[in-house]
């Protein structure tokens, strides 16, 4: 047998080994999303601890993979200073392994609620809507779609859609424009 088929024969039947596995991946991806977020934001860690209400001890912990075992209130109360949601699901260990996988700190991002025009006006989902760029817009890439999850945004921002991915690469402005009547 080979080392991967051993390790997933042991994960199957030993449930220590499950929880050190699944232990293990959040103890990388949570401390990756806080940092990431952060720095998105341009924070200093001190200003995150002051708008979760905790110490900037506590916030260079969470962002120390491995360094701390989170409880759902820290999260929410961390979700809460980014003005952004948090969803806790039971998910295939291999969903759990993609999200790994196809993380990277340097793109992450989540749209804060104060940007967040679904959030705020929820029929705009159901409308159809096209991306549509100012000038230089050859350096856009996408297609229309619906359902869209984030409003305006700058270059370098990616809206997500229902099976479509656009990113927004050097536009100096970008917008969405509703077509449902088109």
């Amino acid at each position: 047998m080979s080392e991967r088929s051993d390790w997933i024969a042991k994960l199957t039947r030993d449930i220590d080994a499950r929880n050190s596995y699944i232990r293990a991946k959040l103890d990388v991806l949570l401390p990756a999303q806080i940092h990431a977020l952060r720095l998105r934001g341009r924070w200093k860690q001190s200003t995150l601890a002051s708008e979760a209400g905790m110490k900037q001890s506590r916030i260079s912990a969470m962002e120390t993979p491995g360094a701390v075992n989170f409880n759902l209130e820290t999260l929410v109360r961390v979700a809460a200073a980014f003005k952004v949601g948090l969803i806790v699901k039971f998910v295939s260990l291999s969903e759990m392994l993609r999200e790994e996988n196809e993380f990277c700190q340097d793109t992450f991002d989540v749209t804060q609620i104060d940007r967040d025009i679904v959030f705020q006006n929820p029929s705009v989902a159901a409308r159809s809507l096209q991306v549509v760029a100012g000038p230089s817009s050859t350096y856009l890439t996408g297609r229309t779609t619906t359902n869209v999850s984030a409003a305006v945004v700058t270059a370098g921002e990616v809206i997500r859609g229902e099976g479509n991915t656009f990113e927004a690469a050097r536009v100096p402005f970008l917008a969405l424009v509703d077509t449902s009547d088109r």
